[in-house]
């Protein structure tokens, strides 16, 4: 039985989703979406055309805090606005894979990424949606992931509403000329889908030994259980090793899990780790 971590058995299921029949795009550095579309690149989905940053057609990089970006560049097929290849993405509805990580989501899919509590005094200002709003109208799958999974991040309502993917049901998407497709929710406990309007959302699959009243009892609105749920598919040896080895070494999947002081530490170490990695191969380099 392969050891892995919960951040890597979620790494595996967004990576599933992305195959090589539309482009996936990286918005806003998220490290456990970054990770899940390498991870994808290197295995199943060799073919998958991933834009990333200014880089079209990008190979698969070793995620780090400085030099991500200038990696993405090299390999690439070509190098164009990140705005206007993303626009033309939308426009030829080539769309696949989205990730968004917000603060919080409810029962209808609305999303939160902007404040905790009342807008004009909230208890906590957060950065704001960037693109969230658009992206998740224009993309065939749209993947919702958090780091934990209680009723203050999956809530009644959510105290700001950022966005929202609407309308779900299939039949009326393609009506509006809108890719089809679901949304889903990714946390440690499980796989949450809604794929229609009128219906809540299910719980699609358990992580291993979790049950479905420990999801229910965390999740602050109604959730359909069906009878029969699968389990999560857990990280082969070779996907946690391609994680640890050549993908994220730095471990920078783990941010999502962590509280504010544990982050601001995190990026102090992976910053001087970068520095003194950096320095190193400059004398060597020297010599």
């Amino acid at each position: 039985m392969t050891e892995y971590r919960i951040e890597e058995l979620m790494v595996c299921r967004i990576a599933s989703e992305v195959d090589d029949s539309g482009v996936t795009v990286l918005g806003s550095f998220t490290p456990l979406a970054y990770a899940s579309y390498m991870l994808a690149k290197l295995t199943h989905a060799r073919d998958a055309y991933l834009v990333g940053f200014n880089a079209i057609g990008m190979p698969p990089v070793e995620l780090n805090l400085t030099g991500t970006e200038a990696a993405a560049y090299r390999g690439a097929l070509a190098r164009w606005s990140f705005l206007t290849t993303t626009q033309t993405v939308h426009l030829g509805k080539r769309g696949l894979v989205e990730c968004v990580s917000p603060a919080q989501i409810d029962g209808t899919g609305a999303f939160n990424l902007a404040c905790i509590g009342d807008y004009a005094h909230p208890k906590v200002r957060m950065p704001g949606g960037a693109g969230s709003p658009e992206v998740v109208q224009h993309y065939e799958r749209i993947l919702v992931y958090f780091g934990r999974h209680d009723r203050r991040t999956l809530v009644e309502q959510v105290s700001f509403r950022t966005g929202q993917r609407a309308p779900l049901s299939a039949e009326e998407r393609r009506r509006r000329g809108l890719l089809a497709g679901p949304v889903r929710i990714i946390t440690p406990l499980a796989v949450l889908i809604k794929d229609d309007d009128e219906r809540p959302f299910r719980i699609e699959s358990l992580n291993p030994g979790v049950a479905a009243e420990q999801v229910v009892e965390n999740t602050g609105f109604e959730l359909e259980v069906p009878a029969d749920i699968p389990t999560t598919a857990e990280p082969t040896a070779d996907q946690v090793a391609l994680l640890r080895e050549r993908i994220d070494p730095h471990g920078t999947t783990r941010f999502d899990f962590l509280d504010a002081q544990e982050r601001k530490q995190m990026l102090r170490d992976l910053l001087q780790d970068e520095w003194d990695r950096a320095l190193a191969a400059s004398r060597v380099a020297a010599r």
